[in-house]
Parts: structure tokens; sequence; C-alpha cells
């Protein structure tokens, strides 16, 4: 199982000198996350799930609709217009889970493990028959993630603690939402419904070398 991590591009000088190490930024603090921890995804599955759930959270905050004790998370939803805004240009890392115990859920998963340079690679897609076409933005790779993915695929699993919710019942919210979200996005997921681009990785070293450095 390979897991997914985003984070912004000015994020990938330290990770690519320090790795993945525990912390909680503003990702974790939109969705109201306390623990310091490395946060990531399960597969598609789980980073679709996540990014809608990002999405549902951030527009009920712009809305007024939920609140959020972090005011200057607030005051940067208010100002911008939409979630790319907020969360400005970024990638998703990934790596091998295999080794990994994941502390929480499929989708909002998080372990104490510092997760080293080397074992992270930067997700691209190409285009199929043209190699110099490449696209890194995390926005554009989990469109290409929500067309390889139906909602009926997406299923909660994790671990069992007090207060954990039903997996059958979980599994039905995040399956409505994410319909919900395909609905409403469905000219953009679209554009990768036809296998014009592949997914594809590169070393997180090399990439910073020739894209960010």
């Amino acid at each position: 199982m390979y897991y997914y991590h985003m984070t912004t591009l000015n994020n990938l000088y330290s990770i690519a000198e320090q790795g993945l190490i525990p912390k909680n930024e503003n990702n974790g603090k939109l969705i109201g996350e306390e623990k310091v921890k490395v946060f990531f995804s399960e597969g598609f599955e789980g980073a679709v799930a996540l990014y809608v759930d990002f999405d549902i959270v951030f527009n009920k905050i712009k809305k007024g609709q939920m609140n959020t004790e972090d005011k200057s998370i607030k005051n940067r939803v208010l100002k911008s217009g939409n979630l790319s805004d907020f969360l400005g240009e970024g990638v998703y890392l990934r790596f091998d889970g295999t080794e990994i115990k994941n502390e929480r859920n499929f989708e909002n998963g998080c372990t104490d493990m510092t997760i080293l340079p080397e074992n992270l690679k930067v997700c691209i897609l190409r285009k199929k028959h043209d190699n110099s076409v490449i696209i890194f933005s995390r926005f554009e790779i989990v469109k290409y993630m929500m067309a390889k993915v139906k909602p009926e695929q997406i299923k909660y699993y994790g671990t069992i603690y007090k207060g954990s919710p039903d997996f059958t019942e979980a599994t039905n919210r995040i399956q409505e939402k994410v319909k919900k979200y395909y609905k409403d996005h469905k000219a953009e997921i679209a554009q990768y419904d036809n296998c014009d681009y592949i997914l594809d990785f590169i070393d997180l070293k090399d990439f910073v070398d020739r894209f960010i450095g």
C-alpha cells in the first residue's frame, strides 16, 4: 500500500533535507487536527476522501456554517476564493507504507515516524506520447485520482478505539460526500477519463533540483 501526503512547494526544500517529520500545519488545522504527527492518506481512495473533506470544511467556514478556534486559519479562509487559493500550489508525495503502522484510518492516517527524504517521491502526470509535458500540481493529481476511483470503491477502515465510527455508516457518509463532489466537479474530473496522461513518480531530491531549485 502506498501512502500520499500533500504539501506546498515551499515546504519541499526542508522535506528534501529532513524528510516528513511530525508536525501539525495549516492542512491539519483546517480540519481541527490537534495531534503532532506525520499525516497521510492510504491509496487513491484515502487521498480523494480527505480532499473532499477539506473542501467541505473550507466551504462551511467560508459560509459561516462552521467555526474554527484558530483565527488565522479563519481569516485565510475568508480571504481565499476557493480551497485551491487557501492551500496554495503544491504536490502529492508518495511513500511505501509497508513498514508504517497507521494509527488512525485510511483517510486521515498518521504516524510518529519520520519518513526519510530518500523514501519520498513526487507524483507527476506525463502526457502519453509526449514526455515533455509534465504536470505536478496537486490539484490536477487529485482530479486524476478521482477519475480512477469511483465513489463506491471508497470504504472506511482503520483502527478501532473508543468513539470510533461504525465502519458501514462511515462508508455511506463518505461515499455520499464524494458522489456530491464528483457531480459538482464533473467537467474537471472528466478531463482525465480518457487516459491521455499516466501517473509517474520522481525522487523528491531530483524533483527539487529540476523544478524548484
